[in-house]
């Protein structure tokens, strides 16, 4: 048998074709794939540039509140200057054109203030009653729901309730017009033929990107509307516009406002770019196969090596590896090969950028929640840190009122050191903004630091925090042209830093000394010392270690920063120093010598009184124990005193009393662990009446009380006559 003879040519060619139809049947798989994918990736950008949209329009609602809870606290209001705050408002909202105007109105719905109105003139009913009754009912900022003005024009309304002694007294709502919405709407640069809309918590449309007015207020296509009542979040569509257009539409919805952002896609856009991708890959990989046959019909094998190493980069370039193009003279393979590495580089900074964009997000993001928990924190902690000297200053002035001159002169004393330190606070807390910005203005004369420092340290040793340190001091007279008040700050706040942070059994050095041009303030603990991150940032606003119950490590974490800018403004410095963590710190200000002259002191006096009971007071605020032991004793009353839980504990087991006065935040063991153990007590005579005493007094707060045992929470400082109704009731 003679079998008919073919051509190589012929052999290459139905080898090559063999090879080529079951690739070219993978590749119109890859691109019917393809093409699914970028209708995918279509979808996918529209849900993120819809996520980025939502994220603008809360940063805008947001923005507003944020004006909003400035309002509620100003002044006129406080006061209920109802004609002030209206001119306050009034100005305000000029400042912002997609504002319509601002208004007040009292829990009933009345209409009090309209910036848009002439005040006294006759206010409507509230409109848009929905998010009002919500406020009342939840007391938290709500954005409410579009509706139409007495002016006949499409607005939205803002609230945030007014709280004053536990009751919603006020609802303030700013009113803002959809034009606003729409500005953010256009800021966003998107194509001219994409349609976006805003909708709000009822799918009322507040802005939309093309027809705006036409459409406002409208609900959304129907298609559209179908998928935003299945109540999810995000979704995605193919289907008509209101004007009958074609598009991808990504829809999310914001979790905080209820509010919705739809970008619609046009079907058109999406086909263009799969046709690009089918025609750019599609046709590579055509040409790649023409030129493979044309190579196998002429030099055969010498096609192979070049492929395989083309095919070699294009794995690579899928598992991210380095994309290592093919040699061969053959141009288009080459270029191929390029095209390769150009697109694995291009890979690689786009994995790259998506990296940094998360990292900031997640770094932002942190950095807010750290925000959010300092302010928490440091609101609670600045109203607990108040309300211990006012109880002091509060029972110190009824002692005034005795008869006994020594309690009148203990009072006294009392009162003028915890003005000081409620002055010292607050002027902490008002400098800290005017320290930033260079706006403290220093009253200056010539004082002697050494009796500064001293006077600071006689405010230490009075306070129970400095109990088991020992407070050492080498002062000499050395005089500077300064603020006495600002030079007391910084001679307190370094103090008050080096016994939070110094343990009993320690030791405190204060030391005044010439060196030089210079009067030098030095104060050395051998306390805790600190690590060097941390020593890099003491000066720096809030920083400050961890803070237990007993609050001997409390404050409001602005003394240091306030030390080392007053120091500069009296042409001075501050430094501080640790050899390590456990080794103790010492802290520096230099400022300029002067030559000697003289200071004065004022005091205030004042007096009080109150009825009999045999009382126990466990207090570790040595001035606020004492006043309230005085005058708890003028009044007839047997009273003892204990300075911690654990001497508490002791005196109630050893003899119970009628009624025990118990601080909060005691050393040792704090008062809730104190009112358990007492109510565990089997053994007790008589069942003690407990009352609270604390600088904390939200709702939370006085159930904590409740549960340990509690009979009654007082809030510091405490009145007399409501202390003394307390003792007479029981």
């Amino acid at each position: 048998m003679i079998l008919a003879s073919v051509p190589l040519r012929g052999r290459l060619l139905l080898l090559a074709a063999a090879g080529i139809l079951p690739l070219a049947l993978a590749v119109g798989v890859g691109l019917v794939a393809l093409a699914h994918q970028q209708r995918g990736q279509a979808e996918r950008a529209g849900l993120e540039i819809s996520r980025a949209l939502m994220t603008a329009v809360n940063a805008e609602l947001d923005r507003t509140f944020a004006v909003m809870d400035a309002l509620t606290v100003a002044r006129t209001l406080e006061r209920g200057d109802l004609r002030g705050f209206h001119r306050l408002v009034s100005e305000v909202v000029k400042r912002d054109p997609t504002w319509l105007t601002i208004l007040l109105a009292d829990a009933n719905g009345r209409l009090l203030v309209d910036a848009g109105a002439s005040f006294g003139a006759p206010l409507g009913p509230v409109i848009e009653r929905d998010s009002f009754d919500q406020v009342l009912r939840t007391r938290a900022p709500t954005v409410g729901y579009q509706a139409k003005g007495r002016s006949g024009a499409y607005a939205v309304p803002l609230r945030m309730a007014v709280v004053r002694g536990g009751k919603v007294r006020y609802v303030l709502s700013i009113v803002i017009k959809p034009d606003g919405i729409r500005a953010v709407v256009d800021r966003q640069r998107l194509p001219a033929d994409w349609v976006v809309s805003v909708f709000d918590g009822k799918a009322r449309r507040v802005a939309r990107s093309r027809q705006h007015e036409e459409y406002l207020g409208g609900p959304p296509a129907p298609e559209l509307q179908k998928l935003m009542q299945t109540q999810r979040s995000e979704g995605v569509l193919f289907g008509a516009t209101l004007e009958g257009d074609m598009v991808y539409t990504a829809f999310t919805r914001s979790a905080s406002t209820g509010w919705s952002v739809a970008i619609g896609i046009p079907e058109a856009y999406v086909a263009a770019t799969v046709r690009r991708s089918v025609a750019l890959y599609g046709g590579g990989i055509l040409l790649s196969l023409a030129f493979a046959v044309a190579a196998a019909l002429l030099i055969g094998r010498g096609v192979a090596r070049p492929m395989e190493e083309l095919s070699a980069a294009a794995r690579a370039l899928g598992r991210r590896e380095p994309v290592v193009p093919p040699r061969t003279p053959i141009r288009e393979i080459a270029q191929v090969g390029q095209s390769l590495v150009t697109a694995a580089d291009e890979r690689k900074r786009g994995d790259a950028e998506r990296e940094e964009l998360l990292a900031r997000e997640q770094q932002a993001r942190a950095i807010a929640e750290a925000a959010n928990r300092s302010k928490d924190e440091f609101l609670a902690m600045l109203g607990h840190e108040l309300r211990n000297p006012l109880g002091a200053i509060a029972n110190a002035a009824q002692l005034l009122e005795a008869r006994d001159d020594a309690a009148r002169s203990h009072a006294a004393a009392v009162i003028g050191r915890q003005v000081r330190h409620l002055s010292r606070m607050t002027d902490d807390l008002l400098d800290a903004a005017r320290a930033m910005t260079g706006k403290i203005v220093l009253q200056r004369h010539p004082l002697d630091l050494a009796e500064a420092a001293e006077r600071a340290l006689g405010a230490v040793r009075s306070s129970e925090r400095s109990r088991g340190r020992r407070l050492a001091q080498v002062l000499e007279p050395v005089w500077v042209d300064a603020d006495p008040t600002r030079i007391e700050q910084i001679a307190g706040n370094l103090l008050s830093n080096a016994v939070k942070f110094t343990p009993a059994g320690s030791t405190i050095t204060v030391s005044v000394k010439r060196e030089g041009g210079d009067a030098v303030l030095r104060v050395a603990d051998d306390g805790i010392g600190m690590a060097p991150e941390l020593a890099a940032r003491a000066f720096e606003p809030f920083v400050q270690g961890e803070r237990a119950l007993d609050r001997s490590q409390g404050g409001l974490g602005i003394g240091l920063t306030l030390v080392r800018r007053l120091a500069e403004l009296h042409g001075g410095s501050a430094e501080g120093s640790s050899d390590g963590p456990g080794r103790g710190s010492v802290f520096t200000v230099r400022l300029p010598a002067v030559q000697e002259p003289a200071v004065s002191k004022t005091r205030q006096k004042a007096q009080s009184a109150s009825a009999p009971r045999d009382v126990l007071i466990v207090e570790d605020n040595e001035d606020a124990r004492d006043t309230l032991r005085r005058l708890l004793e003028m009044d007839g009353h047997r009273v003892r005193v204990a300075s911690d839980g654990i001497a508490g504990l002791e005196a109630v087991l050893e003899a119970p009393p009628e009624i025990a006065l118990i601080d909060v935040g005691l050393p040792r063991m704090d008062g809730y662990e104190l009112a358990r153990r007492i109510r565990g007590a089997q053994t007790l005579e008589r069942r003690p009446y407990l009352v609270a005493i604390t600088g904390y007094g939200l709702p939370e707060d006085r159930a904590r009380t409740r549960d340990a045992g509690f009979d009654l929470h007082l809030v510091k400082p405490v009145d007399a006559g409501a202390l003394g109704s307390v003792l007479a009731k029981i």
